[in-house]
């Protein structure tokens, strides 16, 4: 059973701070405890991207104004007997104990209980598509050129054309979130633990993917803990890519890496099928990319791999009024190939919905960019 997100909010902070070592204490492997003393910071949390299952609240921090949304269930936390107070069940503050935790543990395991054997005939019923799944990495050897962007929207043009798309984030710091619906407890820890224990990965893929309800991409909520993704290792990695494809469920893996030159994305670079370099239009990518072609070339010689025919390079945030600093750098032998013009405004954009919205000569470079690579 997965642990409960559990929130206490007091303006007492030695009730708060006693209940918190209370639970911690006894409850480590079941809640996990988030507290608030100050309204206004509670306001924030539950206005972030934080699934709430539990929420323990005085009546002075409690407002209808709320988002509900956050949570599953509320307790009012009172001083008097336990009672309901509209349709707000009120629990006295210091009764909150053994007991009552465990009905709130038992609440929730039996919901999860049936919530897990619908997910487990989902997953079993899932017809086989038997497609030949096709890798595309997205990388870029610097900060701020723009990679997730083109990921994101390439996963989605190739969705809207009617293909199965998976969008598999393995940068150490994701940006998933500004994207997709990130509010499950499923994420990607649990599959790269099952990596390391030779488990069913094509199982714990749908098991614990997400699947947008708009543009029906799928992807992976990030780790809990980027340890576990940095403890992968490149026999690992291949092992997730490997698994993909044998699914033959997707049509269009899009792969969305770090922009680290290291063991585990050179595994990456070698089991895609293809591959698109993102530079950007100025003087540091100029630099930069002179400095990754050499280094490049050196892992490629060191591991025996050979990019090429599959590799692409890509000039971002083009505008055709500045001089192109990277229009004579190639990466691996190859030049720029495919323009994709500034967008004002774009780190502004919040939401995969505002994203697909993006059309004219960025789109119509993404649009340029996957007809290379997808035959409908």
């Amino acid at each position: 059973m997965r642990r409960l997100n559990l929130v206490i909010a007091d303006t007492d902070e030695v009730y708060v701070r006693n209940m918190v070592d209370y639970l911690m204490t006894n409850y480590l492997q079941r809640l996990r405890v988030s507290s608030f003393t100050r309204q206004e910071l509670l306001y924030d949390f539950l206005s972030g991207l934080n699934k709430i299952d539990v929420l323990l609240i005085s009546p002075d921090m409690y407002s209808e104004a709320m988002p509900k949304e956050s949570y599953e269930k509320v307790f009012l936390l009172t001083q008097g007997e336990p009672s309901v107070r509209g349709d707000i069940d009120c629990v006295n503050k210091h009764q909150v104990g053994e007991e009552f935790i465990n009905k709130i543990i038992d609440m929730f395991s039996d919901g999860e209980n049936e919530e897990e054997k619908k997910e487990d005939a989902v997953i079993l019923e899932e017809p086989s598509r038997n497609v030949e799944t096709k890798v595309i990495a997205i990388y870029s050897p610097i900060g701020g050129a723009g990679k997730t962007t083109i990921a994101v929207n390439s996963a989605v043009y190739c969705a809207k054309k009617g293909l199965k798309v998976f969008y598999l984030n393995l940068e150490t710091f994701q940006s998933t979130p500004l994207y997709f619906n990130c509010k499950s407890e499923k994420n990607l820890s649990e599959l790269l633990r099952c990596l390391k224990q030779g488990e069913n990965i094509g199982m714990k893929i749908r098991e614990i993917r997400q699947i947008d309800p708009d543009y029906d991409v799928h992807y992976f909520v990030p780790p809990e803990n980027i340890i576990d993704l940095k403890d992968t290792g490149s026999g690992e990695i291949k092992a997730l890519i490997d698994a993909f494809r044998a699914m033959r469920y997707y049509d269009i893996v899009i792969l969305d890496m770090s922009s680290e030159l290291n063991d585990r994305n050179i595994a990456l670079l070698d089991s895609s099928d293809e591959v698109v370099m993102v530079l950007a239009q100025d003087a540091i990518s100029n630099v930069k990319a002179e400095f990754t072609s050499e280094q490049l070339e050196k892992y490629l010689a060191q591991y025996g791999l050979n990019l090429s025919g599959k590799l692409i390079v890509a000039l971002n945030k083009y505008n055709f009024h500045m001089a192109l600093e990277v229009d004579t750098v190639c990466i691996d032998g190859e030049a720029v190939s495919v323009y994709l013009s500034f967008v004002p405004g774009m780190t502004a954009v919040k939401g995969i919905a505002q994203m697909a919205d993006i059309q004219g000569d960025f789109g119509a470079g993404i649009e340029e960019l996957m007809d290379k690579y997808i035959k409908l």
